[in-house]
């Protein structure tokens, strides 16, 4: 039986693949799509989820896909949005991607924007039987800011406990970070919404940069996406104009890793999460007491994990480590995960590139 999973996201490169693989794994069933300021104004990640949904899944499966509308700011401050990475929309590069003038597209930005994301969260959350297994309960991917996913938590947080099995977050990291020299980009922008959700009494997972920056997008992961033969690493002679757009968007990621950080291949972060919940066993962890910095000076936006058990004294939820409130403000609060098997992620991928290619209007 598939997980039932709501996707949060403010696509961006990473997060475009993190939608195709949710798309397409057998095991994941989308039931909901929400934006939220991050990689883009909140204009540019809305009309950009509504542009790769209806270029990822056939028609009948975008139209039936619930996409919401999320929030434009943090809780407290300013917004942020990572243009040199990302480019000025969010999808700097793509080629081939439909736009806001496809009919298709322009009905799902309009549903989008007339929703509420609070509320559709917890109508989706309601809509589950609930029960001791995963199954019975809704898993929420946050692959940006968490601003939509902590208001939701403040607001029912009865729903949090009884018909959420996880949060699995794209964010963080145990040490360097990517935006300052502790913290990650996505932690960063709203860092009280963040803590809020760690210490939401659910099971959190952290997919933090200690292993999204293994797991990168190499020559021969774009030869294999083309299933073309060239004699150049990066080639765009692809079998599909799916695979185009996809090696597009991909190989623009590259060239501004590149560019910034030095990266040789650009580390695809995002879509771990939904690997996570797909194939658990493509990756190990342990289960931590994690702490955001809110109020550093150098440090806002810092995941504090506490390898050592510093604070095991004061965690007195953990007298019952399956109970709900162990995963709360007074508990370890958060499984980190530390490894993943990075060539069964790639052939994940490329095998949801296989399902994509048999229904992408792109391809038409």
């Amino acid at each position: 039986m598939p997980l039932h999973v709501w996707l949060d996201a403010d696509p961006g490169h990473d997060d475009a693949i993190a939608i195709l693989l949710a798309l397409h794994l057998p095991e994941i069933k989308l039931v909901g799509l929400s934006t939220v300021h991050g990689n883009g104004s909140l204009e540019h990640t809305t009309l950009n989820a509504a542009r790769l949904v209806c270029s990822f899944a056939s028609p009948e499966r975008a139209a039936a896909l619930p996409i919401v509308q999320g929030a434009a700011q943090p809780l407290l401050r300013p917004a942020k949005h990572d243009t040199e990475i990302h480019g000025d929309d969010g999808l700097g590069g793509v080629e081939g991607l439909l736009d806001g003038t496809d009919e298709h597209v322009k009905r799902k930005l309009l549903e989008a924007k007339a929703g509420n994301v609070v509320l559709a969260m917890a109508e989706a959350a309601r809509a589950m039987p609930g029960g001791e297994g995963d199954e019975g309960r809704l898993a929420i991917v946050a692959t940006g800011t968490l601003t939509n996913a902590a208001l939701f938590c403040a607001t029912f947080p009865e729903l949090v406990r009884d018909k959420v099995s996880q949060i699995v977050l794209m964010g963080g990291a145990e040490g360097r970070g990517n935006r300052s020299p502790t913290g990650e980009f996505n932690i960063i922008c709203d860092p009280e919404a963040a803590a809020m959700v760690f210490d939401a009494e659910v099971k959190v997972v952290m997919v933090p940069l200690n292993i999204t920056h293994t797991n990168l997008f190499t020559s021969d992961d774009n030869q294999r996406l083309l299933q073309a033969v060239s004699s150049s690493a990066f080639s765009t002679g692809a079998k599909t104009p799916l695979r185009h757009t996809l090696s597009t968007l991909l190989n623009f990621f590259a060239a501004t890793y590149l560019k910034v950080f030095g990266f040789e291949a650009p580390p695809v972060h995002d879509p771990l999460c939904i690997a996570y919940l797909s194939h658990p066993h493509l990756f190990k962890g342990t289960r931590f007491r994690v702490d955001v910095e809110t109020i550093g000076r150098h440090t806002s936006g810092t995941t504090s994990v506490d390898l050592w058990g510093y604070r095991d004294a004061e965690l007195t939820a953990m007298e019952d480590p399956e109970s709900r409130a162990s995963w709360g403000r007074l508990g370890k609060n958060v499984w980190v995960a530390e490894e993943v098997d990075v060539p069964a992620f790639w052939a994940l991928f490329q095998e949801c590139v296989d399902r994509a290619d048999e229904v992408s209007p792109l391809n038409a």
